[in-house]
């Protein structure tokens, strides 16, 4: 009986435990290039749940000069999935800009997508996404604002 139950415990870790790798269907990718002089604090966002990436109380830092790859996982499959981004002193912005507020044309991309943007002193209007090809290169590690 007890090897009956710890078989039936382990099958449901593990199969909770697959369950809970993001696959491509539901992550968006974002690559961002940061092309300006400033560091730039960045987040994801949900346009239809109140989900942010990494989380309420962080940001990822993008230094001058770095390309890196930030990821929405567990996002549901065809959700907009929109980023924002803003300076220390937040006197400038990009995409929804920190607060969420900003609105923006094009920074917004469907969960399963893949898209990158070139970040510059100019903003307005916004840079397109660009369809690229997203390897797994350096990710940004979120840190407490």
């Amino acid at each position: 009986m007890r090897k009956g139950i710890t078989a039936i415990v382990l099958g449901l870790l593990l199969s909770l435990a697959g369950g809970s790798i993001a696959s491509a269907d539901n992550r968006a990718n974002f690559k961002f290039s940061n092309n300006t002089p400033e560091t730039i604090f960045m987040y994801l966002w949900s346009k239809s749940r109140p989900v942010h990436w990494p989380d309420h109380h962080k940001r990822w830092v993008l230094n001058p000069g770095k390309t890196e790859l930030v990821v929405a996982g567990f996002c549901d499959p065809g959700e907009k999935i929109c980023y924002g981004g803003g300076n220390g002193n937040k006197s400038r912005t990009w995409g929804d800009g920190l607060d969420g507020k900003h609105g923006c044309a094009n920074c917004c991309i469907q969960c399963g997508g893949s898209f990158a943007w070139n970040l510059t002193e100019h903003v307005d209007p916004p840079s397109a996404p660009h369809t690229v090809k997203i390897d797994d290169g350096p990710a940004l590690v979120p840190v407490e604002e």
